[in-house]
């Protein structure tokens, strides 16, 4: 594997990753700095991501929509690096 094979590959499984199991987190993160630091417009974030992440639990096909979204990612990545060279 080629060094711009194996970014395009941790970014499409950091990605995935992060859908699967970091909106939730990143939701709280803004929601303790908004009120750690009192910026009401953090808030929105938590709503955001909070927001995303309960909808994506819902859905049956979470870790593939992940996956796919992972593997989309790694593909877009892995052509640009190709049409660079």
């Amino acid at each position: 594997m080629s060094n711009p094979q194996i970014r395009a590959l941790l970014w499409g499984l950091g990605i995935a990753f992060y859908l699967r199991f970091g909106l939730e987190p990143t939701g709280w993160a803004f929601y303790e700095a908004s009120h750690a630091l009192s910026v009401d417009w953090l808030y929105w974030g938590y709503s955001i991501f909070r927001g995303g992440a309960h909808v994506l639990s819902l859905w049956e096909l979470q870790t593939l929509a992940c996956v796919l979204v992972g593997a989309v990612v790694g593909f877009v990545i892995q052509w640009r690096s190709g049409r660079r060279a």
